[in-house]
């Protein structure tokens, strides 16, 4: 090997050197021995051989040998010491027949560190490698409550399935989000794998994205080219992404640039929790000629009204719409299946249709993949703390009726037991669970909150309920009319019957109705605009009058009343649910005194107050049918609270 070689290897390390020590950094190679606590042994798990990426090597297993190197594995000794001769033959040789011997490293945390084989992967780096060979053995972590800990956890499921490390995400759950966008195409149903050909593909489509993406400028944003690529193959699909050429996914790229800028944000969405001023202001040039052009509005249900409560509840709110309005508006409605909603949405854009409300979150990617193409079709998805620019999404505070509701069940309770029946452990869920606590702990401190699940398998909550000695039972919100069923809203069994105490209503026709007065007199654009870059989810409740609880005449006069004031306080937000003192099951503090939860971390909760007795499940326990929507929608797709929301107990 000629000397100007290695003096360009050696100036490359010389300019990161100064570099870090003109930020005060450490400018060698990070060690995992300095990172790991010598006082304790971590668990070590051998991999086998593997080919790794270069660029996750980050540093050495132990600090013998880092001041050779700067920080990027370039040579910082001089060119006549034996390191340079050796560095030197290693780099002729290479040349010559390649690196035949695979280096050994530690894996910790989803990085790389060298036990034996520094010069290959120096050797390796200034030749431009990708990819080396490598014997593994995995350094699991000491289990803490860090962010880094529950991504490395949710990594460690995705790889028994993919056997892949390229892809690096920031966010919790992320993998397992990747992992519901790229099914599983071998193994069992119980151990998924993705084959050799699937992970090909992967990789490939991977590595073609990251290049076209940093070309594009995604070094500047503060998130990963693989928080990227989630996005990107939620919004497109793999199957449709998959072999498109550089050239392709640089211009799908570019069609969705601003929705990268959206999950840069730390907090990407914006919460619209009523109608605001923004959206009532008429813009007379922009206004909708009303007499002369029919608004043309779509409603997709996943099931018919007749049969599904949800369908029946936003098909109550279609016909407000046509009351509301007249002739003004003409509204449709269309049962469609998951996998027919885009096809279906595309052909509603191109036929004149201005406004399509998706009444589903199975229904968002679907929404969102035909937005980029109908930019001046008004598409609107009905889900929690979506993330997407292009498509505004919506939902109601059904927590506020919850917590009513908890307070009539903590009054009425006679054993100071109370049943929760939830559904999906997914986005809100816990919300809805834990405001129902409160409202019970308000009225009955004593009284205890038994959670359980419809969806599990193999399971019946009235057996639980039953063996618990309870009686009065907070169930399903909503009655389809063509399945009428007495258990829903809260409760009591008394004598073998049910007799209904309270139940939460959902009044979508109240949003409906503003968000398409907003589109006729011209002023739909304005909330976008006073919440760059953000996206919009629309989060209503008894202020707008979108929530409310229907009681039963039954219930005490005094209960009544009580349950009159505190709709009233909340409506007018001189009291909020979810103001501390709120202490969560594991004793820790989740509102201190007069603190209130903002809307982002009511609706990200992962946790239950400290009267509630029961858990979230754990994916594998839901039943099969129910599954596919818990992994797409559950509590580890999104983020956890601010590190600052929750604070454990004095040891």
């Amino acid at each position: 090997m000629a000397y100007p070689d290695y003096a360009k290897a050696q100036k490359l390390a010389e300019k990161v050197y100064r570099q870090a020590t003109a930020r005060g950094a450490y400018p060698y190679l990070p060690s995992l021995e300095d990172l790991l606590d010598s006082s304790a042994e971590e668990t070590r798990i051998p991999l086998g051989q593997l080919e790794i990426p270069v660029s996750m090597i980050a540093g050495t297993a132990s600090a013998d040998r880092t001041t050779a190197f700067a920080s990027n594995f370039m040579p910082l000794l001089d060119y006549d010491t034996e390191f340079g001769a050796k560095w030197s033959a290693l780099y002729d040789s290479v040349q010559e027949i390649g690196i035949n011997e695979p280096i050994q490293v530690l894996e910790y945390m989803q990085r790389f560190y060298v036990i034996e084989g520094n010069k290959r992967v120096s050797v390796a780096r200034f030749n431009g490698a990708v990819s080396i060979d490598a014997q593994v053995t995995r350094v699991l972590p000491r289990p803490n409550d860090s962010v880094e800990y529950r991504i490395y956890l949710d990594f460690l499921d995705y790889f028994r399935v993919t056997g892949i490390y390229e892809i690096q995400m920031t966010q919790t759950g992320a993998f397992s989000r990747l992992l519901a966008a790229i099914p599983a195409d071998s193994g069992t149903e119980t151990e998924p794998l993705w084959s050799e050909d699937l992970r090909r593909d992967v990789r490939f489509l991977y590595a073609v994205f990251e290049s076209c993406y940093m070309n594009r400028g995604g070094s500047r944003l503060p998130i990963t080219a693989g928080d990227a690529f989630l996005h990107f193959v939620e919004i497109y699909g793999f199957d449709d992404v998959r072999g498109k050429s550089s050239a392709e996914l640089h211009r799908a790229i570019d069609r969705i640039w601003t929705e990268f800028r959206v999950i840069a944000d730390s907090s990407p969405s914006s919460y619209i929790l009523a109608p605001t001023v923004e959206s009532r202001r008429v813009a007379l040039m922009k206004m909708l000629p009303l007499g002369s052009t029919v608004l043309k509005i779509a409603f997709l249900y996943p099931k018919e009204p007749d049969i599904s409560a949800w369908s029946y509840n936003h098909e109550l709110g279609r016909l407000h719409l046509n009351d509301a309005f007249g002739d003004a508006v003409e509204t449709s409605t269309f049962i469609v299946s998951e996998d027919e909603a885009e096809d279906l949405i595309r052909a509603l854009a191109e036929g004149g249709f201005r406004v399509i409300f998706t009444t589903s979150p199975v229904f968002l990617a679907a929404s969102m993949r035909a937005a980029i193409d109908f930019p001046d079709v008004i598409i609107m998805n009905c889900s929690m703390n979506s993330a997407y620019k292009q498509v505004r999404t919506y939902f109601l505070r059904i927590y506020e009726a919850k917590f009513i509701t908890g307070i009539i069940a903590g009054s009425m309770t006679e054993n100071e037991r109370v049943g929760y029946i939830a559904d999906y452990p997914v986005l809100g869920t816990p919300a809805s669970i834990s405001a129902f606590a409160l409202g019970v702990k308000l009225v009955n401190p004593r009284a205890m909150v038994y959670l359980d699940w419809s969806t599990l398998e193999g399971h019946d909550p009235a057996d639980y309920f039953r063996e618990k000695q309870i009686d009065l039972i907070s169930d399903r919100d909503l009655s389809a009319p063509g399945n009428p069923d007495h258990d829903f809203g809260l409760y009591g069994l008394y004598g073998g019957q049910s007799f209904r105490l309270a139940a939460p209503v959902w009044n979508w026709g109240v949003l409906y109705e503003e968000v398409v007065r907003s589109v006729l007199i011209g002023a739909w654009k304005n909330d976008a605009s006073r919440s760059e870059p953000r996206a919009l989810n629309y989060y209503w409740g008894m202020s707008s009058g979108a929530i409310e609880v229907a009681c039963s005449s039954h219930l005490p006069s005094g209960t009544q009343k009580l349950v009159e004031l505190m709709q009233k306080q909340i409506a007018k937000g001189a009291f909020h649910p979810f103001t501390g003192v709120i202490y969560a099951q594991d004793g820790s503090c989740i509102a201190e005194p007069g603190v209130t939860l903002t809307p982002e971390q009511i609706v990200r909760a992962d946790w239950f107050p400290d009267n509630v007795v029961g858990r979230i499940p754990d994916q594998s326990e839901i039943a099969p049918q129910f599954r596919s929507f818990a992994l797409q929608h559950g509590l580890r797709t999104v983020p956890p609270l601010p590190e600052t929301v929750r604070k454990q107990p004095a040891p």
